[in-house]
Parts: C-alpha cells; sequence; structure tokens
C-alpha cells in the first residue's frame, strides 16, 4: 500500500521549490541590505509568492534570516570538517585542500563575510549561532588534526603549529580578499582580471600556509 498518493508527491515537491525559491530570495535580500534594511515584501516577491505564503512557511523576518544564517555557518562548516578528515588524502594535501575549499566557497559567497560581520555587530544574539558552528568544527576537526600535526612535527616533517591556529590562519587569510574585494576591485588589476587576481590570491594564500608548515631544510 502506498504512503503516499501522486498529489501528495507533487504537494510535497511544490512546498519544497517554493521554500527554496523563499530562501534564495531572502538570501539575496539579506547579503545586500542586513537584516534591518530587508524587507519581507520583497523577498515575497522576488520569490514569486504572496506575502501570506512567505509568513505561512516562517512566520518571521527573524526566522527566515536564522535560516539563512545558520544554513551559511553549516556550510562554512561542513566544507572544513569534510577537507580535514578526509584520512584517504596526505596531511599537506588536506591543508591546500582545505585552503581552496574554503576560498572556492567565497567566491561562490563574496558578500558572506562582509554581511556575518555587519549581522554579528548589529545583532549580537546571533552570536551564539557563530559560537555553536564555531564549537562544532573545533570538536570534530582539532583533536584529530592536532594528532597528525604532532605526529608530523615529530618526525621532522613540518613545523609545529597549534591546530586551532592554523585553521584561523586559513580563513583569516581568505577572508580578508573577500572583506577588502569592494576596494580592491575598484584599484587597477591590470594585467589581471578579477578572476584571475582571485585565482592568484588563493595561490598566495596556499603557498603563505605551505610556508608556515614545512620545515625549512
Amino acid at each position: 500500500m502506498l504512503a503516499y498518493t501522486t498529489k501528495d508527491i507533487y504537494m510535497k515537491d511544490t512546498d519544497e521549490t517554493k521554500e527554496q525559491l523563499i530562501l534564495q530570495a531572502a538570501e539575496a535580500e539579506f547579503m545586500h541590505k542586513g537584516f534591518q534594511g530587508a524587507k519581507t515584501a520583497s523577498i515575497a516577491k522576488e520569490a514569486g509568492v504572496t506575502h501570506a505564503m512567505l509568513h505561512y512557511y516562517y512566520r518571521t523576518k527573524e526566522n527566515l534570516f536564522n535560516k539563512v544564517f545558520d544554513s551559511k555557518m553549516t556550510l562554512i562548516a561542513n566544507i572544513i570538517i569534510q577537507s580535514v578528515t578526509n584520512s584517504d588524502v596526505a596531511l599537506l594535501e588536506r591543508v591546500k585542500l582545505v585552503i581552496e575549499s574554503h576560498f572556492d566557497f567565497l567566491v561562490q559567497n563574496p558578500d558572506l563575510p562582509r554581511f556575518l560581520i555587519n549581522e554579528l555587530i548589529s545583532q549580537p544574539d546571533k552570536k551564539q549561532i557563530f559560537e555553536d558552528k564555531i564549537r562544532v568544527i573545533t570538536s570534530i576537526v582539532i583533536p584529530s588534526l592536532q594528532k597528525e600535526l604532532d605526529d608530523e612535527a615529530a618526525k621532522g616533517a613540518i613545523e609545529q603549529i597549534k591546530a586551532f591556529d592554523l585553521i584561523l590562519n586559513i580563513v583569516s587569510l581568505n577572508i580578508f580578499v573577500f572583506i577588502t574585494f569592494p576596494i580592491l576591485k575598484s584599484l587597477d588589476f591590470s594585467p589581471h582580471t578579477a578572476d584571475e587576481f582571485l585565482e592568484n590570491r588563493k595561490r598566495e594564500n596556499i603557498e603563505v600556509i605551505m610556508r608556515r608548515l614545512i620545515k625549512q631544510k
């Protein structure tokens, strides 16, 4: 006996599509205008739904904001966790993968760093969501990564470094590029395009981190 009718499945797909459209529209609105400046009417219009329907799915602007904020933090956490814990890849290659994956994510979400900083400053209550995600990352990544770093350092393969400092170095270097990008892109990138500039910065960040890790002979 079927648990769902064809109508049930269609309605479920339609609901999921509408929710996804709302979230996409909300993300764009919040990224450009922040929580205070965002309007649910504008989000509904961009998503192609009625304001009543948006309210039906998320009730309040704050609920919708929290969903967007949490989803972005979760994506960042997953990128770092998956890259670091991939034991099939050698440690130094994994470090490169973390840098590349995090940087590429920011290329796809260039407004995210400034959005997060602005909202954490203007809405201190959101700090708890941020802290919770950081704790998830540190609890899963730091212990095993620290052991690997200590083992490689003991063999003389790399310089001694704290796992937390390594992750912070990577995130800080990558995020700085995108926080300052609105200023940097107004400068002359010649002979580089913006895309070439970003690709070059990614390579430079990898080089900086590798120089910190690799034992100098």
